[in-house]
């Protein structure tokens, strides 16, 4: 009885030991960002849509002359809308040029629409990524995200940055 009690017990240590790697293992990989939801960011975008679709629909001209300085409110939200829609491509062109690559030593490489950057990587005590350029380089930022889940075609990070939330959802790159 001893025996099955103590072998079970080693069971149990080992099988502990190899889960708590296996985040580690897994996210050694390069990963390409494919999604990036931002609530607040989606609440501004969605306010000015709001805003673009109902602005000068109910007054004349003359008072769009009034409270906006122009009688012809169509032209200016045709232009606000093609601003509103190339911010969304250049945000998607931004998410699609993103790739994080982190290696077995602990360091990664990010590239962020064609720049590329350095860090030291680690999980903190809580099971937070931390990406830290101050250790690799003696100077920049220490970035902590939370990581919603990690599998090994699914990498969800949570940071918050400037008072703005954004999860970003990743896959394996491509290789």
């Amino acid at each position: 009885m001893k025996k099955i009690t103590l072998s079970l017990c080693a069971s149990v240590l080992l099988l502990a030991a190899c889960q708590s790697n296996k985040k580690e293992d897994i996210i050694q990989q390069k990963w390409q960002a494919i999604e990036l939801d931002n609530p607040d960011l989606q609440k501004i975008i969605d306010e000015q849509n709001a805003f673009l679709d109902t602005v000068g629909n109910n007054t004349t001209p003359e008072q769009n002359e009034e409270i906006y300085g122009m009688r012809n409110i169509d032209s200016a939200k045709q232009s606000l809308r093609r601003e509103l829609d190339d911010y969304k491509a250049m945000q998607q062109h931004a998410v699609e040029n993103t790739w994080f690559d982190f290696q077995k030593d602990g360091k990664m490489l990010m590239n962020f629409s064609g720049k590329i950057d350095s860090a030291s990587w680690y999980f903190d005590e809580e099971g937070n990524l931390m990406i830290d350029e101050m250790k690799l380089k003696g100077a920049g930022s220490k970035i902590k995200m939370k990581v919603i889940s990690i599998q090994q075609d699914t990498l969800k990070l949570k940071f918050e940055e400037e008072n703005m939330r954004s999860t970003v959802t990743f896959k394996p790159a491509n290789k």
